[in-house]
Order: structure tokens, then C-alpha cells, then sequence
């Protein structure tokens, strides 16, 4: 699936909050910030730091058993634009000029870094989820949502 530009532009900037969430073996959520994500060529790429971290045991569970994995972005939580990006597991790069671009980028930062490696995940589905947009669905989806929000009373 082609990702919207909307989404391109958030995931690719680097001010922008972004969150990766995998699984375990056991279906046990792990949640990470990920600063080095990136929108690269119809894929979502970023690079893993750590060889040994449960991100990384995670990555290599997901691929393997085929389970998906879900981005977070965040561009305005006032607007209430934030996308969910649920994906695949794709590949894991430790060689290349996609390793070499990150590589160069970590090292500016963290100049004794040895990353693990630049996880490829391919995007399967983009989820907006605005508050302001699911209400209204909600609201059409329901019936007699309207009248239910009165009965219920007035918030203090």
C-alpha cells in the first residue's frame, strides 16, 4: 500500500513523535520511541541500536511468525493528528547504501554506536486516528447517539 503524503511528511520529519510497537512470543506488547524512522521507497525504515534489546528480539519474532507491528505518529495532539500504521516486517539490513545512510546519521549522534541493523517493515494499512474523525464516524455508526450523549447528562 502507498503511504499518504500527509503521512510521509510526519514520518519523515525528524521533530515528529514515533512510536514501534511489537510482540513477543507470547503476544506481549513492547512500545519504543524510534528517532531514526524513516519513509524510504513505499517502506517505513529505521535503524535498530541495540543487538540484544527485546525491540530487536521482537523484529526477528514478528518477521519470522509472519506478525505485524504498528507505527505511532504523532503531529498534533491538539488537532488530534495522529496515524497508526499497522505493518509487516520486511527485511533486516546490515550492508548497503540504505545501512550506510543510517549509519552515517547515528554516528553524528552516538559516534561509538554498533547498530544492529536498518529494519525495513512494509505499511499494510493506515489508521487516522483523530478523536474528531472517529467520534463522528462513531456517531453514524450508533443509533441515537446523539440523543444518548443528552440523556447522559452535562459534564462538569
Amino acid at each position: 500500500m502507498q503511504l499518504p503524503e500527509e503521512v510521509v511528511k510526519l514520518i519523515n520529519d525528524p521533530k515528529k513523535i514515533k512510536t514501534l510497537t511489537t510482540v513477543d512470543k507470547a503476544g506481549n506488547p513492547h512500545t519504543v520511541p524510534i528517532g531514526s524512522m524513516t519513509a524510504l521507497d513505499g517502506n517505513i525504515a529505521f535503524m535498530e541500536l541495540l543487538d540484544t534489546c527485546k525491540t530487536q528480539k521482537n523484529m526477528l519474532n514478528c518477521y519470522w511468525f509472519k506478525k505485524e507491528v504498528s507505527v505511532l505518529v504523532v503531529d498534533d495532539w491538539g488537532k488530534g493528528d495522529v496515524y497508526q500504521i499497522k505493518c509487516s516486517p520486511y527485511k533486516l539490513l546490515r550492508q548497503g547504501p540504505i545501512w550506510d545512510k543510517f549509519l552515517e546519521e547515528v554516528w553524528k549522534i552516538i559516534p561509538d554506536a554498533d547498530p544492529s541493523g536498518v529494519w525495513l517493515i512494509t505499511p499494510k494499512e493506515v489508521i487516522n486516528q483523530n478523536y474528531f474523525l472517529r467520534r463522528k464516524a462513531e456517531e453514524g455508526r450508533r443509533a441515537n447517539w446523539r440523543r444518548w450523549q443528552t440523556l447522559k447528562g452535562v459534564r462538569k
